[in-house]
């Protein structure tokens, strides 16, 4: 084979296209098919190659001027594949990727141990969306050995087979050993050890996807810390997932998304004091997320007052949020602030007429404030959601008694008596005495 004995090592190197769209541009050198060297008196100047002048113009990134050249030699060099390997070199700087991909694969039948060539040919095959037939090209790629790049060279043939066994969806454990393959050759890379930890976890490997996550993590990789975390708290293992939210905010520590999160693990842990003292700081900011989850907090920490400020910001930049309405209805309600508390509720179940759980606190605002009608309509509302309870057979007992609608009053408080079993002494005997007093003798 001609090319094969035209091992110089003179030439410039030529390198390869970026991907677009697919990963980053893996740079690698454009080099002569493997073989014989020539002895001198066989040897051709760079005069006398008739392929200079193209793989000058793709040198300087002249590649239609280049193709033009190569194209005028297709006779005489159809035989050679370092003349395929640099029409396909010219043609995938072009975007002529099925051309490219033509060109390449002749140059890989005629130098089949060729690494770059038979690279070029799958990173194309992967351009065209051939992500299947690249497997086997780039499978036999990291077999061989580079030309020049050596161990760098190597491993980007290893993640170009990783990202089209990925890309094929049908391998994810090819895949990640692929990634971790590269990894080892390029160790400077945690994504690539984050990468494969994806597969594994995807592949439900979840505890072989940890060690990848906790490998890059413990180098200080952010992706592997964000990974790590993630995979942690799904699996409910609150504890650890704090102790790598606090090592990721030592290094970002204005991250606020990471102070929020970790504020949803504490809150997961119990720790709801804790929680508050991490994201009161953030409520001086604009960051409405913190803010939403702060308030959320200060309700379920029953500190009203402190919530109700913040809910009334977080309403008026989300009008139409029907559970922001409902938390500061909940609010204004224990704040006794009854009449506020039923406008609040009345608009989130006009927001969202399934929202349960505002039905009875609506209910309660609206007896509060003796609008006894809208009190029994919503609990008649709930009751087509949810079913009835003590406390809602109570509530619209009282409702119709006040209205001194005295059947449906005793007959709810009859339902009450029997639902509540002995749980609310107090209300039972009001109940009872208010049966006595309305029931005809």
């Amino acid at each position: 084979m001609e090319a094969a004995a035209r091992m110089n090592g003179s030439k410039a190197m030529i390198a390869i296209a970026a991907i677009v769209g697919l990963w980053p541009a893996l740079p690698l050198a454009a080099q002569k098919p493997p073989g014989p060297p020539r002895t001198p008196a066989h040897a051709q100047s760079p005069a006398s190659d008739p392929l200079q002048e193209a793989e000058t113009l793709l040198q300087t990134q002249q590649y239609a001027q280049a193709e033009e050249k190569l194209k005028a030699l297709s006779e005489s060099q159809a035989r050679n594949p370092q003349f395929w390997f640099d029409l396909g070199f010219a043609q995938s700087h072009q975007e002529k990727t099925q051309d490219a991909v033509t060109a390449y694969q002749k140059a890989v039948d005629m130098a089949p141990d060729w690494f770059e060539a038979n690279l070029n040919l799958g990173l194309d095959l992967i351009k065209a969306n051939n992500s299947a037939a690249a497997v086997p090209v780039l499978k036999h790629t990291v077999a061989l050995k580079p030309n020049s790049g050596g161990d760098k060279a190597l491993g980007k043939a290893w993640l170009s087979l990783a990202r089209a066994l990925e890309e094929g969806g049908t391998d994810l454990m090819g895949a990640a050993t692929a990634y971790d393959k590269a990894a080892e050759l390029n160790p400077s890379d945690p994504s690539l050890t984050v990468h494969a930890g994806n597969l594994l976890q995807r592949s439900g490997d979840g505890d072989g996807a940890e060690r990848h996550y906790t490998k890059a993590a413990l180098t200080g990789d952010a992706s592997g810390m964000a990974q790590l975390i993630d995979l942690l708290n799904q699996h409910k293992r609150y504890a650890d997932a704090e102790v790598w939210l606090r090592k990721y905010l030592k290094q970002n520590p204005r991250d606020s998304s990471a102070v929020i999160l970790l504020g949803q693990t504490l809150i997961a842990e119990g720790k709801g004091e804790e929680a508050i003292a991490m994201l009161e700081p953030l409520n001086t900011t604009g960051n409405f997320a913190a803010k939403r989850q702060l308030a959320d907090l200060y309700v379920d920490d029953k500190k009203y007052a402190a919530a109700i400020p913040i809910l009334q910001q977080l309403v008026e930049k989300e009008p139409s949020d029907s559970r922001l309405h409902l938390k500061l209805g909940i609010a204004l309600l224990h704040g006794l602030k009854y009449a506020d508390a039923e406008a609040e509720l009345l608009r989130a179940v006009q927001l969202k007429p399934d929202l349960a759980e505002a039905y009875f606190e609506l209910a309660y605002a609206a007896q509060q404030n003796k609008h006894y009608e809208l009190s029994i309509r919503a609990l008649d509302a709930r009751a087509k959601l949810q079913p009835e309870t003590s406390g809602t057979y109570w509530l619209r007992a009282v409702s119709y008694d006040n209205l001194h609608a005295f059947k449906p009053a005793a007959e709810n408080y009859k339902l009450f008596l029997e639902a509540s079993g002995g749980k609310s002494p107090e209300q039972e005997f009001q109940a009872r005495h208010r049966l006595k007093a309305i029931t005809p003798q």
